[in-house]
């Protein structure tokens, strides 16, 4: 039996980032046990059934299949022995407060056709942008999203420096796309997937330019299924890895002895012991919940965790539809005129807006016809709302507030959408703390702001824990699926290294 075969690994989660790192550790020969408090794999991403439609939870968006693909190689396995991906046309449809309109596609011949209809120099404009953004690609995915987190000496290089500079990290992602295009609908069509990163765009880093930079260069791709059959898929690879995934099973603590990891106990008492730890669960929540407070890292203690800043939350509508909307696309966003105020309460997401809010709409049915009866559809209604450390009272509002936002699905195309409700199903702030143990709410977990980028973010190897390991949202590289994957792949360089 080789060393690594008699070495016990626990980890704590069974969302994208444990599974990942549980199928990267059984390849490479150790022994993995998955503990998780739901009744199914994927965390946010497990999805549930409501009759007979079926909803994704969290991720509705796929970018960069490839890191699927070398996850599945990686653990000896293939891709598409599990799951198949969709390509998506276009990738995503942004309709703007002025009542146009630009579909996001990896045509870029009729992307630049459309810009041309904007404005006649923005075709020229696009195709500066994203040859620099193949350069900055080069230069900065591996360097920084690609490997695992360094020291903050580690990171002044003095050649990754000089490489950076062309590309102005010093600016805020929306003046990185104002550089180059001098219209405020292209400008936050680019830029607002920030938010998702807990961030307004004249806040946000412009590093995350490489976001609708990847969407352009391989597209935007949907799991088969849904993102809850992708979770399965990982799932099962893992089990057929060796893994063994123990499902409602919540743990009270990770156990901790003298600064070393010893393994966990469960809620119902019973200790069982491991070589090492590895936490894929909500990071300040589980700082705050199941570490011992003897051994809290004095960085997070509770009071620094109140002054970090955390993203915002989500109001959610998971309807299921007795009717289609064909002629719509997949993903669709209206950007309203207060995307473009700069101060709070819209800069912060500190207030609710009741008024003229941005939001999100999934319309999966139209290449995944599975998750619902015959000639019938789901829809993903995302809003972005303040975090609950903004004290919304979800009691009085929540339906208020619901029928606030069905009235506005028309300004997407989705009409009359009230008369063909058949199942609703509402998630607020509040939601996401109680069922997903989501700290504040804060579905994008910890924001992206340079105080709490790269070294600055909680680690993924812990400071004063031995054999104590972090994956998923809140660690280096942060939060969304590309990330989590990629900290999965760092934290099983740690714990190789570590054994």
């Amino acid at each position: 039996m080789s060393n690594k075969q008699s070495k016990q690994i626990i980890i704590v989660g069974a969302g994208p980032g444990g599974l990942a790192t549980a199928m990267r550790l059984a390849h490479l020969g150790y022994k993995v046990q998955i503990f998780e408090a739901a009744d199914r794999v994927g965390g946010r991403m497990r999805g549930f059934n409501d009759g007979a439609y079926g909803f994704d939870t969290g991720p509705t968006i796929l970018q960069v299949p490839r890191l699927y693909e070398d996850l599945f190689a990686d653990s000896g396995l293939k891709l598409s022995d599990y799951i198949s991906f969709k390509r998506l046309e276009p990738n995503t449809r942004i309709c703007f407060w002025d009542n146009t309109q630009l579909d996001l596609t990896s045509d870029l011949d009729a992307f630049k056709t459309q810009l041309a209809a904007m404005r006649p120099d923005l075709p020229a404009a696009f195709e500066r942008w994203y040859e620099e953004h193949i350069r900055k690609y080069d230069a900065s995915y591996d360097a920084y999203l690609g490997t695992p987190p360094r020291s903050i000496l580690g990171y002044l290089r003095l050649d990754e420096i000089l490489a950076a500079i062309p590309f102005r990290p010093w600016e805020s992602l929306y003046q990185h796309c104002w550089r180059f295009f001098q219209d405020d609908r292209l400008v936050y069509a680019l830029s607002y997937p920030s938010k998702y990163l807990g961030m307004h765009p004249t806040l946000s880093p412009s590093v995350f330019s490489l976001i609708p930079y990847l969407e352009f260069a391989d597209g935007v791709w949907h799991p088969e299924g849904g993102f809850r059959n992708l979770a399965a898929a990982m799932g099962k690879a893992a089990t057929d890895l060796g893994v063994t995934i123990n499902l409602q099973s919540p743990i009270k603590q990770v156990w901790i002895e003298n600064g070393q990891t010893r393994g966990i106990e469960l809620k119902e008492g019973n200790k069982i012991q491991a070589d090492a730890v590895v936490v894929n669960a909500d990071f300040a929540h589980a700082v705050k919940n199941i570490l011992p407070d003897s051994v809290r890292d004095r960085r997070y203690t509770d009071k620094k965790l109140d002054h970090m800043q955390f993203s915002c939350s989500t109001f959610m509508l998971y309807l299921g539809i007795n009717k289609r909307y064909e002629d719509l696309p997949h993903h669709q966003i209206y950007l309203s005129e207060h995307i473009r105020r700069r101060q709070k309460p819209w800069l912060d997401d500190s207030a609710l807006d009741e008024t003229n809010p941005s939001f999100y709409v999934c319309n999966p049915s139209i290449i995944d016809p599975g998750n619902a009866p015959e000639g019938h559809s789901t829809l993903y209604v995302l809003v972005p709302i303040p975090n609950t450390s903004h004290n919304v009272n979800w009691g009085s509002k929540q339906k208020s507030y619901r029928d606030f936002i069905i009235n506005r699905m028309h300004l997407l195309g989705f009409k009359d959408v009230e008369k063909h409700i058949v199942t609703e199903t509402c998630y607020t702030a509040e939601t996401w703390v109680d069922d997903y143990k989501v700290h504040l709410g804060a579905v994008f977990n910890l924001s992206h702001n340079w105080n709490q980028l790269g070294p600055f973010r909680p680690p993924i190897r812990s400071h004063n824990t031995k054999r104590l390991y972090w994956v998923g949202g809140a660690v280096h590289p942060g939060s969304g699926l590309i990330t989590i994957l990629e900290s999965a792949k760092s934290a099983t360089v740690f714990i190789d290294k570590d054994f």
